[in-house]
């Protein structure tokens, strides 16, 4: 993500205060769950967002089937959860935010549920999860979907304008709209069905497989997201929309996406996304995905946020630097993800980084010489590695983590330190990785003791001298 200002948009606050709460509990027909196993985790213990995500289960994949009334303003959705028990669970949790459940089936069998809070819903099968085992949870559910609060400046979560339809989930707003293990350490595979007015137009992560005329003037918009993919990547736009494609390196197809309101002039800082991705293939291996592209809306977001295959533009927004930036991040923050948020630096420091790389490359001068422009902003005295929850944005996350990863290249060399990028998304792609993975890796790629180096850039509770580094 590449941020400037607070956007603005409506809050729902995480303890549900300007909604009615849903209800405690609601039971079905089944019996009580068989003896067997136990509770599974509300919550996987990141140190950031303890709430986020469950233990128990590993997500294969979703299957989201999405109803839009913009004029009612609101959802009606169908997901259904392809998953494997970790353990023997009697019952698990998923993150569901504001949304009424109206029914839950595990295996085909109704199933027990209760909303012990905004937060959590809690299924209880009919018969428990053997450890190792594959089931599929399917979650009816309904409501008007609404942005959470978030760290400046997200919002998080399904934002529309009465009619228009965008999500910018990070770090915890996809369970806004859907029910999910949401954190990053569970990736998985979707599919992405939305149902809308036959006036609007759908874009999503992924490969669009068909559009399909339905009764009263509606179409169903399908979408296939084949590599695996972070919760708070999801994307779905919904609006007039106006659609450019053409080929990437070897074939890939690049589609951006533009509301129809904005001038066709939009369109130029996305003009060098071919040469880009051939830029960042040579330098940290394969464009991971079978597509790539971009979404603009017709407001203006004050970020924009690198959505798995179809990164988010506002309008103000829209620039080759921030293209770049984006791009960056399906490689680092897409495919290879974080695994906690406190490890924000593995996304943002990177891309950042990657960002000074192409603009060396389009002749606007050195690394070096960007680097030097940035090594006295204020504020940078905040560790990149631990920033807190509060500044998960922070210019340090970006500046700081990019700073780092340019005195690391000086002490690597620049064979070393490219091999080593490009080891790092060769053995955690379709995973996630943390801070002390990215340093075991460097230390073991470089041949070399590197503590000093990354407890001063990225622990120190002050900035070091970059001149005294290089």
């Amino acid at each position: 993500m590449l941020a400037t200002v607070v956007a603005a948009a409506a809050i729902v606050a995480r303890d549900g205060s300007s909604a009615p709460p849903p209800a405690a509990t609601t039971g079905t027909t089944t019996s009580t769950a068989a003896p067997g196993g136990s509770a599974g985790a509300r919550g996987v213990g990141d140190p950031y967002y303890p709430e986020t995500g469950n233990g128990g289960y590993d997500v294969d994949h979703y299957a989201l089937a999405l109803t839009w009334d913009p004029t009612d303003q609101h959802l009606d959705g169908v997901t259904t959860i392809d998953a494997v028990a970790t353990e023997a669970l009697s019952s698990f949790s998923l993150d569901l935010i504001g949304l009424r459940v109206t029914a839950v089936d595990v295996d085909g069998d109704p199933a027990r549920w209760e909303r012990p809070d905004d937060h959590e819903l809690v299924v209880t099968p009919a018969h428990a999860l053997a450890d190792g085992a594959p089931f599929s949870a399917v979650v009816h559910y309904d409501g008007t979907p609404a942005p959470i609060a978030g760290p400046p400046p997200l919002e998080p979560g399904f934002t529309t304008d009465g009619r228009e339809v965008y999500v910018a989930s990070e770090p915890d707003g996809a369970a806004t709209f859907f029910p999910a293990n949401d954190h990053p350490t569970d990736k998985a595979t979707y599919e992405i069905r939305v149902t809308v007015p036959g006036d609007l137009d759908v874009a999503a992560n992924g490969l669009r497989r068909e559009t399909i005329t339905g009764a009263g003037g509606t179409e169903t918009w399908v979408f296939d997201a084949a590599e695996p993919m972070a919760t708070y990547l999801v994307q779905v736009v919904i609006g007039n929309l106006r659609v450019e494609t053409r080929a990437g390196p070897d074939g890939l197809p690049i589609r951006n996406v533009y509301d129809a309101d904005l001038p066709e002039s939009v369109g130029a800082a996305f003009a060098r996304q071919g040469e880009m991705i051939a830029f960042f293939d040579d330098r940290f291996g394969p464009y991971p995905f079978a597509t790539y592209g971009a979404v603009v809306v017709d407001d203006d977001l004050g970020f924009a946020l690198e959505t798995q295959t179809l990164s988010l533009f506002g309008g103000d927004e829209v620039s080759e630097p921030v293209v770049a930036h984006e791009l960056a991040h399906q490689w680092f923050g897409d495919h290879v993800s974080l695994g906690s948020w406190r490890d924000i630096w593995l996304n943002e420091g990177f891309a950042t980084y990657a960002q000074w790389l192409w603009s060396e490359h389009r002749g606007d001068g050195t690394v070096d010489e960007i680097a030097q422009g940035f090594a006295d902003t204020p504020g940078l005295d905040v560790p990149p590695a631990d920033p807190g929850p509060d500044r998960l944005f922070h210019a340090t996350v970006y500046l700081r983590g990019a700073l780092t990863l340019h005195v690391l290249r000086h002490e690597l060399g620049d064979e070393l330190f490219f091999e080593l990028l490009r080891t790092w998304v060769d053995r955690y792609g379709g995973a996630s990785a943390t801070t002390a993975d990215f340093e075991a890796l460097a230390e073991q790629v470089g041949r070399r003791d590197l503590s000093g180096l990354f407890d001063a850039w990225l622990r120190a509770p002050i900035l070091p001298a970059l001149g005294d580094w290089l």
